[in-house]
């Protein structure tokens, strides 16, 4: 696979929590939060992530005409690292994850779960569907089904899970498998948070499949909101081969 050169421009600066309601600064069991800004090239917004079906795949975009911004901005990953075990996230959601087949499409393009997580797989098409995997982290094959069905799949460790469809051979996407449990999509302005985070030292991580990782060692305490804004280009001449 062919990675590219990336420039990351991190500006951090700490705010007191005092406008955070229900804590205040120096409070022991106050969590920290991260939050700021994804910036992305128009190199990015103009594309759309593909892959070949086998493991050692590399990314071929199509063109895309009228790719807009805010879905790259979901094709973005932002996580923590951290080199002792992390506690599960606060306000967790009970339910399982889900990756939609609707339009012929995989929804979300891009999903992050935790290692453990149970991800559900509904076919929302008037249509069948094969969903399947031969990715080394999780190998699967969910076989046909209608609309109206679901199926589910467990992936128990961590790595990048590109997805397909025996049926459609346009459509893709990637579950990306992660150790922590904090981590965040950036919405359709290309802002992010991570709320209630341990006091401790970790690496902050924005993740494309089109680019290298983009990082920066934090350190946060109890009642801190640091504003880390990340910058992800992808650099004109990319192989497309």
């Amino acid at each position: 696979m062919a990675w590219f050169a990336i420039t990351i421009l991190l500006a951090c600066f700490v705010v007191p929590l005092s406008s955070r309601a229900g804590a205040s600064p120096g409070d022991p069991t106050a969590g920290a939060s991260i939050r700021g800004q994804v910036h992305i090239q128009k190199k990015l917004t103009g594309q759309k992530m593909r892959f070949r079906l086998y493991p050692d795949f590399k990314p071929v975009p199509p063109p895309a005409p009228g790719q807009k911004r805010e879905d790259e901005w979901q094709n973005v990953v932002v996580y923590l690292e951290s080199d002792i075990p992390l506690p599960p996230a606060l306000h967790a959601s009970a339910e399982n994850p889900k990756m939609a087949q609707l339009g012929e499409t995989f929804i979300p393009h891009v999903l992050p779960v935790m290692v453990g997580s149970t991800v559900e797989f509904p076919n929302r098409d008037p249509i069948f569907h094969n969903v399947f995997s031969l990715s080394s982290t999780k190998t699967f094959d969910l076989g046909r089904y209608p609309k109206g069905d679901s199926r589910a799949v467990t992936f128990d460790q961590p790595g990048i899970v590109p997805v397909f469809c025996h049926l459609h051979s346009d459509m893709s996407a990637i579950i990306l498998v992660l150790e922590t449990p904090f981590f965040t999509v950036p919405g359709s302005d290309g802002q992010y948070r991570i709320d209630h985070i341990p006091p401790g030292s970790y690496t902050l991580v924005a993740w494309h499949v089109r680019s290298e990782r983009v990082e920066r060692k934090v350190e946060v305490s109890a009642g801190e909101v640091l504003e880390i804004d990340i910058t992800v280009p992808i650099e004109d001449d990319e192989d497309t081969g």
